[in-house]
């Protein structure tokens, strides 16, 4: 079993991840994910998400789906 959350960078060891996010959603005022379980939320913005990955020292993708 598993789960797909930004927050799973926290445990990245490796640089070669691609951090992939769909447009639609950054668009979104708040977005929602599992803190790496998952019998909790945690709301973040589209730009504090941004801030994050970059702070994760990756550069997300974001695509059109």
């Amino acid at each position: 079993p598993g789960a797909v959350s930004p927050f799973a960078l926290l445990n990245a060891s490796a640089r070669n991840i691609k951090v992939v996010l769909d447009k639609k959603m950054m668009r979104e005022k708040l977005l929602n994910y599992h803190p790496l379980r998952n019998d909790a939320t945690t709301t973040i913005t589209a730009s504090d998400l941004l801030k994050f990955i970059y702070a994760m020292e990756h550069k997300p993708i974001i695509l059109d789906m």
